[in-house]
């Protein structure tokens, strides 16, 4: 008898143990990637995507929801960005590891999705925009301790 409620706790624990790193692997694949981010280029690249946005959206009526917790200078920059051209930006709340998510029996969320992917590589950083399907992207280079675009934005639906 001992034996057997062992056993079934030692099950238990195992299932614990998997469900805990697997919840770990699950983790959403965007924000900034940029180890150390600079403050001045992030806010010169918010900028830039800000003014991309302004071009293909109306201000007053478009809601973005964040996909993801946002925690790093562009991020930041961006949404601060938004508010002040008049975009309404819904960010997504950090919530505990073993939380329950609890959502009330409400209308479905108005607005587009947004999520960004900032990486780099050596001197060139890139910047991934995805608003609902539609993907944005643009390189920017840094040239005596400024940061440019280094291309045209591209654009993929």
């Amino acid at each position: 008898m001992m034996n057997k409620m062992i056993t079934a706790s030692n099950a238990i624990f195992i299932l614990m143990l998997v469900l805990l790193l697997l919840n770990g692997c699950v983790s959403q694949p965007y924000g900034n990637f940029i180890q150390n981010p600079s403050t001045t280029y992030s806010k010169v690249m918010a900028d830039d995507v800000t003014a991309q946005i302004v071009r293909l959206y109306p201000a007053a009526n478009t809601q973005f929801n964040l996909r993801h917790v946002v925690n790093d200078p562009f991020g930041n920059a961006l949404i601060e960005n938004l508010r002040l051209e008049g975009f309404a930006v819904q960010e997504v709340i950090q919530q505990p590891i073993f939380a329950v998510q609890h959502q009330p029996d409400t209308e479905p969320q108005k607005g587009l999705t947004l999520s960004y992917i900032l990486d780099q590589s050596g001197d060139l950083y890139h910047v991934k925009l995805m608003i609902d399907d539609m993907r944005l992207s643009r390189a920017f280079a840094v040239q005596a301790d400024s940061i440019h675009p280094a291309g045209f934005w591209v654009r993929k639906e």
